[in-house]
């Protein structure tokens, strides 16, 4: 059966998916309707067009919303990783093992990332292999978390020695590096994006007075 990834999306991000298809489709029916009005009793087609045209921006930017929510979602739960991963890594210096480790964190942990964590450390304790770790890895779209939580297990299957604290701070380090350029990256991109933003208002304006004109003008033109 083909996957609805609308749905699975709308769903992800905390909302209904069929109270976010009943308010798409009510505003889909809404400006029809007007478009088909402005046609019918005003007779003008240029702003039925925008009608309709109007609506399906507005049906771009709504389905847009939902991917870019989360992609939010899933770049705060990386950061958030990165964030216990640090203490984390103190654990370690002093002494604990990684289960313990683990279980040190929880008290540092949004909701989701306790229920994670716990699950994690239950898997442990039935299965002493790797794939509890790779089972918690695939809660996270970058290569590298699962990179880092191969390294967290080599600690465990090969003892907390100083060369695999190594490999784990060299892997966890780069991780770090990356995620603070990211957020350089993306908060340079907002402070772009926001100056475009009068620019874009400009340019709607621009077009809705020479709509206006050349409405007027037709106008004009039929009546002499």
């Amino acid at each position: 059966m083909k996957k609805n990834k609308l749905k699975e999306t709308i769903e992800f991000v905390g909302l209904s998916y069929k109270k976010e298809l009943v308010i798409i489709l009510v505003i889909n029916v809404v400006f029809l309707l007007a478009a088909i009005s402005i046609y019918i009793f005003i007779k003008n087609f240029i702003l039925a067009i925008i009608a309709l045209v109007g609506v399906a921006i507005l049906d771009y930017f709504m389905f847009s919303r939902y991917n870019d929510k989360k992609k939010t979602i899933l770049k705060n739960r990386e950061n958030e990783l990165v964030s216990i991963i640090s203490y984390f890594d103190v654990y370690i210096r002093n002494n604990k093992n990684v289960y313990q480790s683990f279980n040190q964190l929880i008290p540092y942990c949004s909701n989701w990332m306790k229920e994670k964590i716990e699950d994690l450390l239950r898997e442990i304790d039935e299965d002493k292999s790797i794939q509890p770790f790779v089972n918690f890895a695939s809660n996270f779209q970058n290569l590298s978390m699962h990179s880092l939580m191969i390294s967290i297990y080599q600690m465990v299957d090969q003892g907390e020695s100083s060369d695999q604290l190594t490999h784990f701070n060299v892997i966890f380090d780069e991780i770090a590096r990356n995620r603070q350029q990211e957020m350089i990256t993306q908060k340079d991109k907002a402070l772009s994006g926001m100056s475009t933003f009068p620019l874009i208002g400009a340019g709607m304006i621009t077009i809705a007075l020479t709509i206006s004109i050349l409405t007027i003008l037709g106008d004009l033109i039929n009546v002499i």
